[in-house]
Parts: structure tokens; sequence; C-alpha cells
């Protein structure tokens, strides 16, 4: 095999809505077939496995910036001034997109369909960078051969 092709962190972009997620240390995308098996009378043995469900997973861990927050990105809706407008910002929040792109190469190896941010949190300690975890739902993931 040709060498230079392994990819690593270092070499990785992740990026939501063409925009690169600063100082992110850490991103997980997971895709998950989900299979029932058909089990019946008179038979020791699974018949077949049925599909049954497709699920995408996503997070990511960055290191907190100050003004740079995923509500001022508009990645995650704003508060709002009282109960109404909050919904009413969530609900109104669009679909982003994800990709995560080699920089060696501008190859995009994922592109994650239909994304929101779903949770984060962060914590801080008295001697410690301050990191914020990113929860993300997503419809699919496509991998480079099929963008």
């Amino acid at each position: 095999m040709e060498k230079g092709r392994v990819f690593t962190g270092a070499r990785a972009r992740f990026k939501l809505n063409g925009v690169n997620v600063g100082y992110a240390r850490n991103v997980n995308m997971s895709e998950e077939i989900e299979y029932q098996p058909v089990e019946v009378i008179d038979n020791i043995r699974v018949a077949e496995h049925v599909a049954i469900a497709y699920r995408v997973t996503m997070s990511c861990s960055r290191f907190r910036i100050v003004k740079d927050s995923l509500k001022a990105q508009s990645w995650f809706p704003k508060t709002g001034k009282n109960s109404e407008e909050h919904l009413k910002n969530i609900l109104s929040s669009g679909d982003m997109s994800a990709t995560l792109e080699d920089s060696k190469t501008g190859a995009i190896l994922a592109t994650v369909i239909e994304v929101r941010v779903a949770s984060h949190n962060w914590a801080v300690d008295a001697r410690g960078i301050v990191g914020e975890d990113i929860q993300f739902a997503a419809i699919a993931i496509q991998d480079e051969s099929e963008v």
C-alpha cells in the first residue's frame, strides 16, 4: 500500500455548515443498523434477521473558547426572552451538515446529513483547560465512497 494515506487527527478538519469547529479535540461518528431476529415455532435457529432501524450518532469535544459559543455560532438555539421565544428558536433552528475532511488531500471522509446539536456541556475546575462535549442528532452518514 502507498505510504502517506493513513488518516490522523493531525490532518483532520471538522466542519459544521462549512465552518471549522475551532479547537476540536475529539470527533466520534457511528452508524448502526438494528436487526431483529425472526424466531419461528418449530425451529431452534433464527430463520433470518430483518432490518428495523438505521441510526446515526455523532459527538465531539472541543476546548471552550471565550466569545465563540455554540449559540454565538448559531449551532444551538438561543434561549430567548421568554418561553415562547425559546420554543420558537428551537423549532426554527435549521439542520446543518457536518464534514470530516483530510487537510492533506482535501478529501471528504464523511458527511453527516441533517445534523442538530442535541446537547452540550462543560465543566470548569481550578487547574484545567475547559472542554465542551457536544452530542448531535443526525439522519445519515455518507463516507468518501458515497460523496
